[in-house]
């Protein structure tokens, strides 16, 4: 479940991403109400067992059953681990379009919810990159960095690659210094991103200047495309310690 929305007094909106058919926006009847006979099943971030039916002549589906698989509203949740969250239903929200079954988005999902309860506060910012990254290669916007976008040189273990604003890498020659500069550090963690599950990277050993560095990149990338700011991210952003910023 990504998100939920009041409808009239007693019903819900409801936002979930299913294995089958992808993001799902559907109509939860008597939600609201006291007794519902959803219970806590409809919280946000909670995996479920759903039944719902489809009328083609309606955009909402209509949820009839809804049991609880697991809940990460765990004990002790910081409102930092909790803005994370929100990030990312937001971002799979804003990428992903409705009714398309996208298996890889499902996974990374699982994936990253699994690992997130056992993440420490300093790591939220490396899952958080690592989530940026995969949303925008798996909805098609993450660009090819391998080869400068105008000479076509190959980039892969220069020693700098610079980032314009529309995300194009440049080598040193073609950019004039200009736009992002990703040090070969910073490719490398990229490269960890891209080959290791979300578990595996946390793990590793990471520089927090190349996770702020990439992370000012993606959301650069993720507004460009988005013709603006995710109210998620400057959230998160104002309750990250000032250190890790």
């Amino acid at each position: 479940m990504l998100r939920t929305f009041t409808l009239k007094e007693a019903d819900k909106v409801c936002i979930f991403f299913t294995r089958e058919a992808g993001k799902v926006r559907g109509v939860a009847r008597g939600a609201r109400r006291l007794r519902s006979r959803y219970g806590a099943s409809l919280e946000p971030f909670t995996e479920v067992a759903l039944t719902y039916f489809q009328n083609e002549s309606r955009e909402l589906v209509s949820i009839s059953d809804c049991e609880i698989i697991h809940s990460q509203f765990f004990e002790q949740m910081s409102g930092e681990l909790l803005s994370v969250l929100h990030y990312f239903a937001e971002l799979v929200i804003e990428f992903i379009p409705d009714n398309e079954s996208n298996e890889k988005v499902y996974r990374l999902l699982a994936a990253t919810m699994e690992t997130l309860p056992r993440a420490e506060s300093r790591e939220l910012a490396a899952i958080a990159r690592y989530f940026e990254i995969w949303i925008l290669k798996l909805s098609g916007f993450f660009p090819d960095w391998r080869y400068c976008g105008l000479c076509e040189k190959e980039l892969v273990g220069a020693a700098s690659v610079w980032i314009t604003n529309e995300g194009i890498p440049m080598c040193a020659s073609c950019s004039g210094g200009l736009g992002d500069e990703l040090k070969q550090v910073d490719w490398l963690l990229i490269r960890e991103i891209m080959t290791q599950s979300p578990a595996n990277f946390i793990n590793g050993r990471r520089d927090q200047w190349s996770v702020n560095r990439i992370g000012k990149m993606a959301v650069r990338l993720i507004n460009r495309v988005l013709e603006r700011e995710l109210k998620s991210y400057d959230l998160l952003d104002r309750l990250r310690p000032a250190e890790l910023k």
